[in-house]
């Protein structure tokens, strides 16, 4: 697994660790702007300029127990790529340990649910409930439908949504919260998320779901984004049962470099509110 930059906060042996993070650099099925394989290694970059201790938890993520296992090999179809993330989840998993997987594109998500098997949490400007797209059926553009498929499309919440298809319509996706309802009144998206998070939550965060002005640097921008502090809200409502997380979609190449650093910020976030004394 190639890559000698490591998140920084990630000090720790795999075996001491609680968390494991690494990096899918694939984008073979992205659509408009290509070059997310390159975000791994962009937000390790980022992440040595933070602070390693999170003011809003008050928790010290030199403490957590953070392992950065690199990248997978880069690939250039999704069915190997797949079954790689696939493989390493499964090892995570198994192992008692929180992953957390750097995109890449949308599509890599489905290879952890595939083994995770929990309820979905994607962040999101795009339905992403194609049956196919250009052909392929595990295209960014499906992985909804796909992770739908595996987990049943109740156990599915999209928030942020503001372009879907005609096809995607008809068809029927699952639940979702568009930006404009949540950045008027969140409290229908915290009721429901209340209920929701009842069992076991995986949190996929496309990065195109906040606005532009928080993250340029995406494959699909799309005006009228969330702000970012929508994670706040959700974390609070998952609780204990988070199982899981991806952030994905980030084009380094269309970035200045406050996508990377939000994604990086978002993980350590992430990690210290997982850090908080159990209730």
């Amino acid at each position: 697994m190639p890559s000698r930059l490591k998140f920084c906060d990630s000090s720790d042996s795999y075996e001491d660790s609680k968390y494991v993070i690494f990096g899918v650099p694939f984008d073979a099925t992205v659509s408009f702007r290509s070059g997310a394989k390159f975000a791994p290694n962009e937000i390790r970059k980022t992440s040595y300029n933070m602070e390693s201790y999170s003011v809003y938890r008050g928790v010290d993520l030199k403490n957590s127990g953070i392992f950065d296992l690199g990248d997978i090999d880069e690939y250039h179809e999704p069915e190997g790529m797949l079954e790689e993330v696939f493989s390493i989840v499964d090892r995570i998993v198994s192992d008692n340990k929180f992953p957390i997987m750097l995109g890449g594109e949308h599509s890599i998500t489905y290879g952890a649910i595939k083994r995770i098997k929990s309820k979905v949490i994607f962040i999101d400007a795009h339905t992403d409930y194609r049956d196919t797209y250009l052909g392929n059926k595990f295209s960014h553009a499906c992985v909804a439908r796909r992770v739908s498929e595996i987990v049943g499309k109740e156990n599915v919440v999209s928030i942020g949504i503001r372009s879907i298809s005609a096809e995607e319509i008809k068809e029927g996706p699952q639940k979702y919260f568009t930006s404009f309802e949540v950045n008027s009144d969140n409290r229908k998206l915290k009721s429901f998320l209340k209920e929701f998070c009842n069992s076991p939550v995986y949190l996929s965060i496309d990065f195109d779901g906040f606005d532009p002005a928080y993250a340029p640097g995406v494959g699909t921008p799309e005006p009228f984004g969330l702000n970012p502090m929508v994670i706040v809200d959700i974390l609070d409502s998952v609780g204990g049962n988070l199982v899981g997380l991806d952030v994905n979609e980030i084009t380094p190449v269309f970035d200045n470099g406050n996508t990377s650093m939000l994604a990086a910020r978002i993980i350590q976030e992430v990690v210290s509110y997982l850090e908080l004394p159990k209730k």
